[in-house]
């Protein structure tokens, strides 16, 4: 046979095994060694003006309009029938229209 080829044989299963939880043991006690303490940030203002602009578009008059033409570009889809991109549109439209409540729920929480 001309195309043909073989492959690489392992001479002992057991070695690799050993191997392989002898390397995952070395990987956790590295990783508690090397792990420490984390604080989160105390303030919390330097992204303010950042969060303040970005919602101010989403609540805006672009947001709206990004809105508006999702719920048109589902409006197409339907005519064409595509049911999954008018529900996939429809379902994005309304999804910024709310990204700002949802972020501030998710940013809102507490343990």
């Amino acid at each position: 046979m001309e195309h043909t080829f073989n492959l690489p044989t392992v001479a002992s299963q057991d070695a690799l095994n050993k191997k392989g939880i002898l390397v995952l043991l070395v990987l956790c006690v590295l990783f508690m060694v090397l792990s420490f303490d984390s604080a989160a940030g105390s303030g919390g203002t330097a992204f303010t003006s950042i969060w303040t602009e970005l919602s101010g578009w989403a609540d805006g008059a672009p947001g709206k309009i990004i809105t508006l033409l999702a719920f048109f570009a589902a409006l197409f889809n339907v005519l064409k029938q595509n049911y999954y991109m008018a529900v996939g549109a429809f379902i994005g439209g309304m999804l910024l229209s709310q990204s700002v409540a949802i972020i501030n729920i998710f940013l809102t929480g507490t343990i």
